[in-house]
């Protein structure tokens, strides 16, 4: 007999549920019950116990326990065989003939479960077979797939998600992930070809001008560029320095060169003789110099430097000469004695004459008149700085002019220097937009080739029209959807593998699928019939099935209840007029488990728990319902 008592606090163990199953086997005493019990015990050993016959175990369990039972829905709620399964492992179905068996395997089969249908003989499982409807019959097999559950599962899963975009990669030849440019390295292309180098429409052609010269000419441009660039940096602001500008701009043209240059000259002269003179006594006058008295004294100095004596009486007449010039002229607090001293008044005069040619060419060329030394210094500075300046603009203008044959660049202002020679400099430092666009060219056709223009997957097309149109952002997301591509691709292959292995052994459950997965995915049900006697000798892998529906239960002893190991979910048959005894029987230990009975037609589809009434304590099979 075999004993079902409630379980200790901490639930049954895998050992309890061994023992269950050696009770369960020994009721019965053929092959095929005796391969079940080994095969049972050993996964529960390995620590994967069947959750068929542990839910089994524990709806005996409850039913006898000294607490109350599982609720259950009242027998009066209707509810079919589909919504049933769906919240209980142990369902009966009562007065169910071929017919309402094989209507209630194909809802099963449209709600996308794995059925295992067996019977006590290969007929019984044959005709409940041959009732199916045509459509539930494409997806029922006479024997287990031939794929594993694993794979069977997989292949449901991509079939149910399979799209057309999917479907059609077969055709595509994705580019490998190595030829891909790098995200980063296009990213900087695509901000350099983007790049505004100037406000001056001539910097935009700088760059397409110079990526054409060879290095060492290009080399020189920048050296220009940067004289430039340097010049203009070092000229003083605009605000109260407006001349040097506008001075800068009529030299870059041509003007004023002669009294600039020229003024340039006599306020170098006068700085000398400034420097020169700066610790001598200082030269005085008393009165103004006499008409030509620079030639007189030049006269004077080259009699004293020939020998000539200065006389009180009977003077030379050199000395007449320069005497009304002496008379006047004081070195520090004495009178010119000798040719240092001479030298010394020429310098002071010639000085004095280059104060006026430096004030009058200022005044003539709009320069600031020095008041004093510290001003002329300024001056002379600005004056330096212009000439610089004027000087490397000018180098720039020429080397422009001839960058190309037919160069179209001109340097008419100041500004458009400054601006063509960042552009130079900018090329120089950072590349160009030009060659950054020519590298993205070349990146395009080249990641166009990797595949024929028909078989071009869009997320291809996307990542090359994304380097021609620089736009980064696009790029990185084609970069993303080219990896979903090829995981796209991936299962599409894997689909059309399992498909066709599916296909050698079951040629119509794969055209059903097929078809049921555009319109109604959630169908991918599927029906093995087989006979108990080889089920039980060879038990389907684990998470082959999800239901078992057992034909003709009324007549299965006790032992057959390890059918419970093949699915989560058991479904007792019972047809209309089949017997019944008072011994033990895969029926009746249904009822002790209080399973959910569903009447057949004749009964209106009702729905009722096997049996009800208050909890029982524990007793043998042989007892149970009396």
């Amino acid at each position: 007999m075999l004993e079902v008592g409630p379980t200790d606090q901490d639930g049954e163990d895998d050992a309890d549920l061994a023992v269950f199953v050696d009770r369960l086997a020994a009721a019965g005493s053929d092959q095929s019950t005796t391969d079940a019990q080994t095969h049972i015990r050993r996964v529960i050993a390995a620590g994967s116990p069947p959750p068929g016959l542990r839910r089994l175990a524990e709806a005996l369990a409850a039913s006898v326990a000294e607490l109350p039972p599982s609720p259950r829905r009242p027998a009066e709620d209707p509810a079919s065989v589909v919504a049933a399964m769906r919240d209980n492992a142990l369902v009966v179905l009562e007065d169910f003939d071929t017919a309402a068996a094989a209507a209630a395997i194909a809802a099963l089969i449209a709600d996308g479960r794995r059925v295992i249908v067996t019977g006590a003989t290969p007929a019984e499982v044959a005709g409940v077979r041959s009732a199916l409807p045509p459509d539930a019959a494409d997806r029922a097999l006479p024997h287990l797939p031939a794929l594993t559950p694993a794979e069977l599962r997989e292949l449901r899963r991509l079939l149910a998600t399979s799209t057309p975009g999917r479907r059609a990669r077969p055709g595509q030849e994705l580019p490998p992930e190595s030829s891909l440019p790098d995200r980063g390295g296009v990213a900087q292309l695509c901000a350099e070809a983007l790049r505004h180098t100037g406000e001056d429409a001539g910097a935009w052609m700088v760059p397409t001008l110079l990526a054409d010269l060879d290095e060492g000419r290009r080399s020189a441009v920048t050296s220009v560029a940067r004289g430039v660039y340097g010049s203009l940096g070092s000229m003083p602001g605009h605000a109260g320095s407006e001349w040097t500008w506008r001075l800068l701009s009529e030299l870059i043209h041509g003007g004023r060169r002669a009294e600039f240059d020229q003024l340039v000259d006599d306020i170098a002269r006068v700085t000398a003789a400034l420097d020169r003179t700066r610790t001598d006594p200082p030269v005085s006058f008393s009165a103004a110099p006499p008409p030509g008295a620079v030639a007189v004294l030049l006269r004077y100095r080259e009699f004293l430097a020939g020998g000539g004596r200065t006389r009180a009486y009977f003077r030379s007449a050199v000395q007449r000469e320069a005497q009304p010039v002496l008379d006047v002229v004081r070195v520090g607090e004495r009178r010119p004695e000798n040719e240092a001293d001479i030298d010394q008044v020429i310098d002071y005069l010639d000085l004095v004459d280059r104060q006026i040619q430096v004030d009058a060419a200022c005044s003539e060329l709009g320069v600031p008149v020095p008041g004093d030394e510290d001003e002329l210094a300024e001056i002379a500075d600005g004056l330096a700085k212009v000439a610089g300046a004027a000087r490397s603009v000018a180098a720039l203008r020429h080397d422009v002019l001839f960058l190309a044959p037919d160069s179209p660049l001109a340097v008419p202002d100041v500004e458009t220097a400054e601006e063509i020679a960042i552009a130079i400099i900018e090329y120089a430092d950072h590349g160009s937009a030009v060659a950054a666009a020519r590298k993205l060219d070349l990146l395009a056709a080249a990641l166009a080739d990797c595949s024929p223009v028909a078989a071009t997957a869009p997320e291809h097309e996307q990542a090359v029209t994304a380097l021609r149109e620089r736009d980064a952002e696009g790029y990185a997301a084609a970069v993303e959807a080219l990896g979903a591509a090829r995981r796209e691709a991936r299962d599409e292959a894997q689909r059309l593998e399992l498909l066709e292995r599916l296909r050698e052994g079951a040629p119509r459950l794969a055209e059903a699928w097929s078809a049921l997965a555009e319109v109604e995915p959630a169908a991918l049900g599927i029906a093995s019939f087989v006979p108990v006697a080889p089920l039980l000798s060879a038990l389907p892998a684990p998470d082959s099935a999800d239901i078992v529906l057992v034909l003709g239960a009324s007549g299965l002893g006790v032992e057959r209840l390890l059918l419970a190991a093949v699915a989560p979910r058991l479904v007792a048959v019972v047809g209309p007029g089949d017997t019944r005894d008072d011994s033990p029987s895969l029926l009746s230990v249904l009822q002790r488990a209080s399973a959910l009975v569903i009447r057949g037609p004749a009964r209106r589809g009702q729905v009722l728990p096997f049996s009800g009434g208050a909890p029982r304590s524990a007793a043998p099979v042989g007892q149970a319902g009396a």
